[in-house]
């Protein structure tokens, strides 16, 4: 899997684990749109529009050159620009590219070049990073020219959210003076070739509300996402769906999700989601265990990381133990959080191998006990 990346104006190929690639070398010379199809391993289409001061072009610009796409172009006034948009079928994650050859010349053509680049996913703005050059200042998302002391200084792009619309905007600046050529480069585009999940799973937890279980989750990221199906289980290996939650789609800030299970069964109730995106693709969260009894106590576990699990219960002086399915003691310590929590600490044997435990409470009156999978 190779990129291409640009050194001065030679470019030096090198595999880095990226598979996907817009190459503008077969870009055809002087028009304002263009789709590629079918790029790298997971096939993505990106389709090219050019609009703005397209008069002002070169003849036979835009067209493909060694640093990249060259946009060629005679400004008639300061301000004028030229946008070029690039829309991807679906996201992709951890786009970069190169921008050359932004400046300005100081003498016999007064041109000063200023660009901007933006991005979204699905209409949610996302903000690249853009690297430094001496040629030129670099405020929010605008690249502005300020001298020609180097040839061909490179702006670096990275968009470290997916992307599903970029576009650069390049603009004669505003101490532009003389209606003469200017122009830069725009390098090929390379991505990560793992596709792009449809959901970051920040929480997923539940609670018993008089006879019913309530389940709610939150997400921090979301792209090309369609739905949630919530699956429950006995005895946290066979599950079956039993609801289907829409989600919200695209997003980059904080949702929000509910489900109620109207319909809980006594003991202990394994549920999951199945998180599944508009194209198919799907991944699991991790398990979580709720006890419904009618006597009214409640007795949740839940998995942390480094080797530590939740216990929720309003049941009174509760002794804790954890064993594996064969029986043997993984239980380190117990610790009291508040009357209704305590974290369990793993000692180091239960922490060998990934494996199902079994979390055993018992109070004066009841034991309970559910199976959890440590990873």
């Amino acid at each position: 899997m190779k990129r291409f990346l640009l050194l001065a104006i030679t470019w030096l190929t090198q595999s880095v684990g990226w598979a996907q690639d817009l190459n503008w070398n077969t870009y055809p010379e002087g028009e304002l749109t263009n789709t590629y199809t079918n790029i790298g391993n997971i096939p993505v289409n990106a389709t090219v529009d050019i609009t703005g001061s397209t008069s002002s072009f070169s003849l036979d610009y835009p067209r493909p050159v060694t640093s990249g796409l060259e946009l060629n172009a005679n400004f008639p006034t300061n301000g004028d620009c030229i946008s070029v948009k690039i829309t991807f079928s679906q996201p992709v994650s951890n786009l970069n590219f190169n921008l050359l050859d932004i400046d300005r010349i100081d003498g016999d053509s007064q041109y000063q070049d200023q660009v901007t680049v933006t991005g979204s996913n699905a209409g949610t703005p996302v903000n690249p990073a853009i690297g430094s050059a001496v040629t030129n200042t670099v405020s929010g998302n605008t690249i502005t020219g300020i001298n020609s002391t180097v040839n061909n200084a490179v702006n670096s792009i990275n968009f470290s959210s997916p992307v599903t619309e970029v576009t650069i905007q390049y603009c004669a600046g505003p101490e532009w003076v003389d209606p003469k050529k200017q122009f830069i480069y725009i390098s090929n585009f390379g991505w990560d070739d793992a596709p792009v999940l449809p959901v970051r799973l920040a929480s997923f937890s539940g609670k018993r509300v008089e006879n019913q279980l309530l389940l709610g989750w939150q997400t921090t990221f979301e792209s090309n996402s369609a739905y949630f199906v919530v699956e429950r289980s006995t005895d946290a290996q066979a599950f079956e769906a039993i609801g289907r939650v829409t989600s919200r789609g695209f997003s980059e800030s904080m949702q929000t999700y509910g489900f109620t299970d109207e319909a809980p069964l006594k003991g202990t109730n394994y549920y999951r989601l199945r998180q599944v995106d508009r194209d198919g693709r799907f991944e699991y969260s991790k398990i979580l265990g709720l006890t419904f009894d009618a006597a009214g106590f409640y007795f949740e576990v839940r998995a942390l990381d480094r080797g530590q699990i939740e216990v929720q219960t309003n049941a009174p002086d509760p002794a804790f133990a954890l064993v594996n399915l064969q029986g043997m003691p993984n239980l380190g310590r117990v610790e009291k959080v508040n009357a209704t929590r305590y974290l369990l600490h793993v000692n180091q044997a239960g922490l060998a191998t990934p494996a199902l435990k079994i979390v055993q409470m018992r109070t004066n009156q009841f034991k309970y006990s559910k199976k959890i999978l440590l990873n």
